[in-house]
């Protein structure tokens, strides 16, 4: 039994409500939750576990600088989805299209799971700064870019500080929050992430349409320097690391760097780089089968390897400890965390693309019908905040919200080209609540199986295998999109003129420039294979 100090007393997973069944693992009911509230005056000390917390002063300035951040995180996350086509429109660069979401999710996930470790080093308040100024800074340069090279690099940039927005919101509430209340504030927090994914995949193309799409990015960087200008007044370092850092500095500053996994965060950064780049290359600018697209994937798997065996022999503080990735709980919970990551994010990038594609709508029009829907997310996240900080019922919640997303995932393969109106809306609504409930309930299972002095690297590492699923899910459907289509539609555009001839890749972008007239024809002869991303994802 792993044990803790927990409100001034050893505190289970069981005595706060949190029981995991046992198909997750049997040692659930002993997992240890520290929940050590450290000594600085917003974090005040709880002596019992009974004790109703108090939320300290300057709690609230604290949550409005993190959770701006979380609502970028979600904003940015999906603003490119309903504004790609314009953009490539505009700088005639439909090839390099996919890489403005490609780039931002590279950075994002490799730079994601140091911010964890290295909040324990070098502090909380030097990492999130970090974020936040690289962050605004590459949605400024995305804003002000004359091309989409120069777009895509700073798409790249925002994403190495984006990879820490969510990351350190969570860290430094469970600095604050004990075990038991941070369920609802974690709602909280996702209830601000799904509205900012929905005004950014709803209004982005509204903004696009309207007055640009550069001001898509540039309306993120007020939002960022309010972040930025609260967080300076009110964000500050855990105590521990405080003390550590007091007497590092009596004999040298670079005892601290001395505790930094250097050699264990540049395999993970290649490792992770490789096997993204692979991907984004995959079915888009290369075919699979490409020598390169196959080099990227195994040096991948080689480079990944190697930093497994650096993590269990370093001296330093790894990056991702050996023992996040052993036992029933941790395993089981990152299987479960990867597959939703994926089916997830296979449905949101997929769905804008039936849009407009089967149903010819605009960026504003297709975005418009995912507004409602999407509402569903944040209310799940309430749902399973509120039951976790009354019951628990981790589990549970895990199933079900799993089972809903399945659920939604079944109902969207029914739609067509002739659908009714009514149906666009209410079958996606069961994908989108499921995807609220599972998500914060994955979190709290692995962050109950871990002492509170590794919850920082515990929730980074939650949030780069999800991170890792959404790739591999837009990954997926991109191919199974470019495979089907080149498969299909040349057949079916066999009546249309020469200058209308399909090109290798990327097939799906002939849509958008393809007259009203010949793609309406083609619409109902040739559905898009939507029907069989949904299918694959149900299955996961």
């Amino acid at each position: 039994m792993h044990s803790a100090h927990s409100f001034g007393e050893t505190t289970t997973v069981h005595e706060l409500g949190y029981e995991m069944d046992t198909y997750l693992d049997e040692e659930c009911e002993t997992a240890a939750v520290d929940a050590n509230m450290e000594s600085e005056p917003f974090l005040a000390p709880i002596t019992s576990s009974t004790t109703s917390w108090v939320a300290p002063k300057g709690f609230i300035w604290i949550e409005i600088a993190i959770f701006a951040n979380v609502f970028l995180s979600g904003f940015d996350g999906t603003i490119t989805a309903s504004t790609y086509a314009v953009i490539s429109s505009e700088f005639n660069a439909a090839n390099n299209a996919s890489w403005l979401t490609t780039s931002y999710l590279i950075t994002s996930t490799v730079f994601q799971p140091l911010y964890g470790r290295f909040s324990d080093i070098f502090g909380r308040r030097a990492c999130f700064f970090t974020s936040t100024i690289t962050f605004m800074l590459g949605c400024l340069g995305c804003a002000l870019a004359p091309n989409i090279v120069v777009l895509n690099l700073m798409r790249a940039v925002t994403g190495l500080g984006g990879g820490g927005l969510m990351t350190m919101a969570t860290i430094i509430n469970s600095d604050m929050i004990p075990f038991k209340e941070r369920g609802m504030y974690q709602a909280v927090q996702n209830v601000l992430h799904g509205f900012g994914s929905i005004c950014g995949a709803s209004i982005g193309g509204s903004i696009a349409d309207t007055i640009g799409w550069r001001w898509c990015f540039l309306l993120q960087v007020p939002v960022s320097i309010l972040a930025l200008v609260v967080g300076h007044l009110v964000v500050i370092n855990q105590s521990h690391y405080q003390n550590v850092n007091r007497e590092a500095s009596k004999t040298a500053l670079s005892a601290i760097w001395n505790r930094v996994d250097l050699s264990g965060s540049f395999l993970l950064i290649v490792g992770l780089s490789s096997q993204l780049v692979g991907l984004g290359l995959g079915g888009n600018e290369l075919p699979w089968s490409s020598p390169w697209v196959i080099l990227s994937l195994v040096a991948s798997v080689l480079i990944l390897g190697l930093f497994l065996y650096v993590e269990a022999t370093t001296s330093a503080m790894p990056v991702i400890p050996p023992h996040m990735l052993r036992g029933k709980l941790a395993v089981s919970a990152q299987i479960s965390n990867v597959c939703v990551g994926l089916a997830a994010y296979a449905f949101l990038f997929t769905l804008p693309l039936f849009f407009q594609v089967v149903l010819n709508d605009s960026a504003s029009t297709a975005g418009a019908r995912l507004m409602i829907p999407s509402v569903a997310t944040p209310v799940g996240g309430v749902i399973s905040g509120f039951i976790m900080s009354r019951w628990g019922q981790l589990a549970n919640l895990v199933r079900i919200g799993a089972l809903l997303m399945f659920t939604g995932n079944a109902l969207v393969t029914l739609l067509g080209f002739d659908s009714a109106k009514w149906k666009y809306i209410t079958y996606i609504i069961p994908a989108s609540l499921g995807q609220g409930i599972v998500y914060p309930a994955i979190l709290f299972t692995v962050l109950a199986a871990f002492d509170h002095a590794d919850h920082a690297v515990s929730a980074s590492t939650v949030y780069l295998i999800r991170s890792l699923g959404t790739v591999w899910g837009v990954a997926i459907t991109s191919a199974i999109t470019q495979n089907t289509l080149k498969k299909g539609l040349p057949e079916a555009l066999i009546v249309i003129p020469d200058k209308w001839k399909v090109k290798p890749f990327p097939l799906v972008l002939l849509f958008f420039t393809m007259p009203f007239p010949l793609l309406h024809l083609l619409q109902p002869q040739h559905p898009f294979p939507d029907k069989i991303h949904f299918k694959r994802t149900n299955t996961l």
